[in-house]
């Protein structure tokens, strides 16, 4: 992404694992290990959460995700969702296509959503889950 709006924006996440903050995902450090005290961590909970505020709609057309890449944590993000809109309950907003995986090993993904508009930006995993990941690019 050429500019990232969302650095230093606004965040929150559904829960927070001390030290593990939600604003640490939009501090442009894309770090992707738990030494590194770049990533987010919820508890486990039922459909945990992350989003952003942008301030203002905005159209979106792609969200980058940077995973976790601790061997025992990477695959904790899978399946995910994306959802853009103007509500500051993330589940209320539309998803950004269906659900979405990063395969092991790799260090991001993007999720293409064609201008879909929205404040809000946010990552929800279904089912009772651990969120992390170390950065969101929009």
């Amino acid at each position: 992404i050429d500019t990232n709006i969302a650095i230093g924006k606004s965040t929150t996440q559904s829960s927070t694992t001390p030290g593990w903050d939600s604003y640490k995902a939009v501090d442009s450090n894309k770090r992707p290990y738990s030494d590194s005290d770049s990533c987010i961590h919820t508890v486990a909970e039922n459909d945990p959460w992350w989003s952003v505020d942008l301030g203002q709609v905005t159209p979106i057309d792609r969200v980058v995700i940077y995973n976790r890449q601790d061997r025992v944590t990477e695959h904790r993000i899978n399946p995910f969702n994306v959802h853009i809109g103007s509500n500051v309950n993330v589940h209320e907003n539309d998803k950004c296509g269906e659900d979405h995986i990063i395969a092991r090993g790799q260090a991001a993904v993007t999720v293409y959503c064609g201008g879909m508009e929205g404040r809000y930006v946010g990552i929800r995993l279904p089912g009772n889950r651990i969120l992390n990941l170390c950065e969101v690019e929009v």
